[in-house]
């Protein structure tokens, strides 16, 4: 596996400055778990079962050479600043030559002269320490797919020829799903144990759920993605609201929907992965 990073866009690997230690494919998990004591009973009461994560860190160490080591480092250093619009790109190559690109909202809690570097000679090594508040990082390209009308698999498992969850393997973030001349929805994913619910008086053309935000909307139009006429009023769910995790056993996102209208449902979504 190749792996390449950006700040903001920019390149870190070049002619003369390579990236030469990056947090491992799997960053460290550090679920966050609620639980309270409960008077009389040894022990203490766990909260939601849906698993949620902590801020994960991502460490990038780099080295500059020659003449513009300084000016290099100088560059890199300066991205690492731009602590509140700072997003850091990840493209990973596989040894089968496939190649995906992803990208995470970064914080630069750390940027400090590493240890190898040599007074009097032009190499400079510099290691950042980044914090990734959105957990997961994120696909750069929207994927349109089609489900039946009682729902199905959103994303398949892992991929034959790469030998991994290629497409997805963490929950997604951007989940937007449409319904079509309906008054009631329930979406559930058996893997997370979690659903979300919509309803309304009366059916409505095109329903928008917006499954990461709660939210939802009505449109005349087909393409609305981005919003229309406000319906989250109708919003609920039984427990935990929806989150869209893969399969432990397959790897596939499987999404069950019980609706009042028979039509299929679209879905737009960003890959994530850990």
């Amino acid at each position: 596996m190749k792996v390449s990073y950006t700040l903001n866009g920019q390149p870190l690997d070049s002619a003369r400055m390579r990236v030469i230690v990056g947090t491992t494919h799997h960053m460290a998990l550090s679920p966050i778990v609620e639980s309270v004591q409960v008077s009389g009973r040894s022990g203490a009461v766990v909260g939601s079962s849906t698993p949620v994560l902590d801020v994960p860190e991502l460490t990038v160490k780099v080295a500059a050479w020659g003449a513009d080591s300084d000016l290099l480092i100088s560059r890199f250093r300066a991205l690492c600043l731009l602590s509140t619009n700072l997003v850091v790109g990840r493209t990973e190559t596989s040894d089968g030559g496939l190649t995906r690109s992803m990208s995470a909202r970064a914080v630069c809690t750390s940027c400090e002269p590493d240890d190898d570097e040599r007074p009097f000679q032009d190499l400079r090594v510099m290691t950042a320490v980044f914090q990734l508040p959105d957990v997961y990082w994120q696909g750069e390209q929207w994927v349109d797919k089609t489900l039946p009308a009682v729902g199905g698999t959103l994303v398949s498992g892992a991929n034959p020829s790469a030998g991994l969850a290629w497409d997805s393997d963490a929950p997604l973030l951007n989940l937007v799903m449409r319904f079509t001349d309906v008054s009631s929805v329930r979406v559930s994913c058996a893997a997370s144990g979690t659903d979300l619910e919509w309803s309304a008086a009366a059916s409505v053309r095109n329903l928008y759920l917006d499954v990461p935000n709660r939210r939802a909307w009505t449109s005349d139009r087909t393409d609305a993605w981005d919003g229309g006429m406000d319906a989250t009023a109708g919003v609920d769910w039984t427990s935990e609201p929806l989150q869209a995790w893969p399969s432990i056993d397959s790897g596939d996102y499987l999404l069950a929907v019980e609706q009042s209208g028979t039509g299929q449902v679209a879905c737009r979504y960003k890959q994530s992965w850990e």
